[in-house]
Formats: structure tokens, C-alpha cells, sequence
């Protein structure tokens, strides 16, 4: 039996982190208004193109998605409306041209709303980690106040917390974008062995 590609790992009902990068690591959120105009386009996805996200953070440079994908191909339609329509806008507004995503888009899979729930705390301490922010409840462009400073966010599906977190080092990358998934290292073996 063939073994699967990276993008092959993934499957209708998973849950993934997605991590999207500028080129050159250049600025593509530059003021308050890049970043709305995104939360909006987020909306939008989700209001045409069925997923779930659980948690967000969108840095000047890249942001991260916590999600359940309900369908493989209408998430990659999500995506490609998303960051197409947000190049148009970069565009109109700073006068450029040109590609300023890096790439498609990564995609890690998550085990289970535990690793789910690690991810997402990792994600949103992304502003502190880049000494932006002291707290992640301070960074208004994440899921974090949501979680932690009692503010409903209407872009977040809910889900229930596991009791039992997970032990992660969130202040690590490793864990959380690099490799092919996130969760236990049996389900990370998995991964390995079946990936090409």
C-alpha cells in the first residue's frame, strides 16, 4: 500500500492547526484595520464554507487557525477566499503587487480536544512570546479573551474544555508546528510511519 502525503493525513471531521506566513516574514497586518478587515474575511469564510475554529491568533506577519475541518474540499475554498481576498485588499491599500503569502498554508493534525486545547493555548501566547503583549488576554487580535477574559467571541464555535489538560510546554514551537501532527507520540509514530 502506498503510504499518504502530508495534505493526505487530513480528513473531513479532523482537527488541524493552520499556520499561514508572509514572504520575506514583511509585515502584512501593518494597522488595527488589516487585522479587522481579516476577523471579517474569517466571518465571511465561515458564513459560506462550513468549519469549525476554536481558537485564532494573527501576528503582523502570519496567523494561526485552530479548526475542525468538516470538509476537505470546502475548507480549502475557505482558505483560498481568505487569503486571496486579503491580497486584493493589501494591495488596494499599499499600493503593491505580488504574492505575499509564503505558501499555501501548513496544516498540522490534532489528536483530540485535549491536544486541541494545548494547541490553542499555545496560539494565543504567541503575542507574549514575541514580547508584544505581557498577557495574551491583552492581544485584541486572538481567541485569548474569549478563553480567559470573560468577552464572547462570535467567530468561535464552542466546545468543552477536557478536565485533563495537557502537559505542554506552550512557550515551545516545536510541539505545536513542526513534525506532521500534534498529540501523543504513539499518534505521532502513526504519522510517521504512514506519511511519505
Amino acid at each position: 500500500m502506498p503510504r499518504k502525503t502530508r495534505t493526505s493525513l487530513l480528513y473531513d471531521g479532523c482537527f488541524a492547526h493552520i499556520i499561514s506566513r508572509s514572504i520575506r516574514k514583511e509585515q502584512v497586518f501593518k494597522q488595527d484595520q488589516d487585522f479587522h478587515f481579516f476577523l471579517h474575511l474569517i466571518k465571511e469564510a465561515k458564513e459560506n464554507h462550513a468549519f469549525n475554529l476554536f481558537h485564532y491568533c494573527l501576528m503582523q506577519t502570519h496567523f494561526h487557525l485552530v479548526v475542525q475541518i468538516l470538509s476537505m474540499n470546502d475548507f480549502a475554498k475557505a482558505l483560498n477566499y481568505l487569503k486571496c481576498r486579503y491580497v486584493f485588499y493589501f494591495h488596494a491599500k499599499y499600493q503593491q503587487s505580488g504574492p505575499i503569502w509564503r505558501e499555501r498554508y501548513r496544516s498540522l493534525l490534532i489528536e483530540d480536544f485535549g491536544y486541541l486545547y494545548a494547541c490553542g493555548q499555545y496560539v494565543e501566547f504567541n503575542p507574549v512570546k514575541a514580547e508584544i503583549v505581557k498577557v495574551k488576554e491583552d492581544w485584541k487580535f486572538s481567541s485569548a479573551k474569549h478563553y480567559h477574559g470573560g468577552t464572547k467571541n462570535l467567530l468561535l464555535d464552542s466546545y468543552e474544555i477536557p478536565n485533563s489538560k495537557v502537559k505542554i510546554d506552550i512557550k515551545s514551537s516545536d510541539e505545536f508546528e513542526k513534525g506532521d501532527g500534534i498529540g501523543s507520540e504513539i499518534f505521532k509514530f502513526k504519522l510517521r510511519r504512514d506519511i511519505q
